[in-house]
């Protein structure tokens, strides 16, 4: 047995003496707990730490740790955790006597979590297992000692929920998001993994109830099955009200900072919205939720400057048919008119379906909207060769990368486009000299097309899907939450200050 373990995993363990160490970027300080099967403590003497350097089967040796097996009371377990003086990953270790490694496990916070529970050592079957644990205490150490009965002369007061406090000197921006977007994936993920050590130690402890045949029946082993039953229903308990707290701390922080956004990555209703347009280095796509998790809903936000078109799938149905795609790709274009001082928008639309966008974008128009088949391949044409000619400056004289940013916006791809249509989009993700223009693109991905070129830009692209049941596995630890696009607001009062933003330069 050697390896890096996940929060709930458990493997037999065959040495006799077992040494617990652990490392973070933080001071820290060990500790052990001396458990019954309610990982409770008989007394306050069963804790290990710098305190109390010594229970039976259990002592601290320096920066170690060191459980030995045959030493403990019977009927025990050892729980082996940390604190740390702020929330900072930590880095475990089990080892035998010589310094073999036995296992590993990185603990990660999943908040304000200063105490963290890392493993339990515990007998099953006549042999001894360990399992990786993962548990955290915003309340720190004395928390922790409550949670398993040890007696704190000072217990600590309740962690109460703030508002965030944002540093004045420190502007809200993609990045905060992104790093928000963190926070709750990982919360999502200390959630899912507690309810999944909850069922396996309730699989563990009804096996242990019927491993005897002359005892798996009866009274004492119908108490042994409930009591089992109630520790995993405590644990997944605490599991959700630590998440459920965590999500509260995040939409606070959401709600604090909105106001604070540039418009193009804030909230429609925020007084971002003003009459001046604010650069900003991303804009909102739509919101992740997880339903089965509870009700946080967190932005996902994409990096400017873009480096790939955004590709908006609308299916094979018709998109004048199709209002949710018309809002969505409306949506993003403002978006990215928002955050560029001084932008405009080339609109290619031989669908004729994006009424509402021409109408709002007027005062930031590059030139008349393209609205039949017959003027697509000009305009592309062009918006290709002057990117080149703008590439070729730029190899002469940088200053000439300082152009005006647009917005290009590509409606009903493929149908209505031919290859060197198509060709002409490719170049303009490809040069140099295109880098000022954001394109979107509304079409249909799920649509068989024997053209290179659409292939190339099909693969080229970010694609978000334009109905609210997407799915997105977050890029931390890959778990799954729902994606419901941006769309622009329905208030007209709303929808007038957008317009007075884009106006303005």
């Amino acid at each position: 047995m050697n390896g890096v373990f996940s929060s709930g995993q458990n493997a037999p363990l065959t040495a006799h003496t077992v040494r617990f160490t652990a490392s973070a970027a933080a001071p820290i300080d060990l500790c052990a707990f001396v458990v019954d099967d309610r990982l409770q403590v008989a007394s306050s003497d069963d804790v290990v730490f710098y305190n109390q350097p010594r229970r039976q089967g259990v002592r601290l040796d320096g920066d170690t740790i060191v459980v030995e097996l045959a030493a403990l009371r019977a009927g025990t377990r050892v729980l082996c955790a940390v604190g740390t003086d702020s929330a900072v990953s930590v880095s475990t270790s089990l080892t035998d006597p010589s310094g073999a490694p036995l296992a590993a496990f990185d603990v990660e916070p999943s908040g304000t979590e200063t105490a963290l529970l890392c493993w339990e050592i515990y007998p099953h079957n006549g042999n001894w297992k360990l399992r990786a644990l993962g548990q955290g205490y915003a309340g720190g150490l004395g928390a922790m000692f409550t949670a398993h009965g040890v007696e704190v002369d000072d217990e600590p007061a309740p962690v109460e929920q703030q508002p965030a406090a944002i540093p004045s000197d420190l502007a809200p921006s993609f990045e905060w998001l992104w790093k928000i977007f963190e926070d709750a994936a990982r919360s999502a993920t200390a959630y899912l993994s507690a309810h999944e050590y909850a069922q396996h130690r309730l699989d563990d402890e009804l096996s242990a109830a019927v491993a005897d045949p002359a005892t798996r029946t009866g009274v004492a082993a119908e108490a042994a099955r409930a009591r089992a039953h109630r520790r995993c229903e405590e644990l997944n308990s605490a599991a959700e009200q630590r998440h459920r707290d965590d999500s509260v701390r995040l939409t606070d922080e959401l709600n604090t900072i909105d106001s604070r956004l540039p418009a193009s990555l804030s909230t429609w209703t925020s007084t971002s919205w003003n009459t001046l347009r604010t650069p900003s280095d991303g804009i909102r796509v739509g919101e992740l939720s997880a339903p089965e998790r509870g009700t946080l809903q967190v932005p996902l936000c994409v990096p400017l400057p873009m480096h790939r078109p955004l590709w908006i799938d609308g299916g094979d149905s018709e998109i004048q048919q199709d209002p949710a795609t018309q809002q969505v790709v409306t949506a993003l274009a403002l978006r990215l008119l928002a955050a560029r001082p001084g932008a405009r928008v080339d609109i290619v639309d031989p669908a004729r379906a994006l009424v509402e966008l021409r109408e709002l974008a007027a005062p930031v128009l590059a030139g008349p909207p393209v609205l039949d088949i017959g003027g697509v391949a000009a305009k592309l044409k062009g918006l290709a060769d002057s990117a080149d000619l703008t590439t070729l400056a730029m190899s002469t004289d940088p200053a000439a990368a300082h152009l005006e940013p647009r917005v290009l916006v590509l409606v009903g791809v493929p149908h209505g486009y031919s290859s060197d249509d198509l060709l002409q989009v490719v170049r303009l993700t490809r040069l140099p000299g295109a880098q000022h223009i954001s394109i979107v693109i509304a079409g249909a991905a799920d649509t068989v097309v024997d053209d290179p070129a659409f292939q190339i830009l099909l693969e080229q692209s970010q694609h978000l899907p334009s109905s609210a049941d997407g799915h997105f596995a977050d890029p931390w630890t890959g778990s799954d939450w729902t994606f419901t696009p941006d769309v622009i607001p329905a208030d007209a009062v709303l929808l007038q200050r957008v317009i007075t933003t884009l106006g303005a330069t």
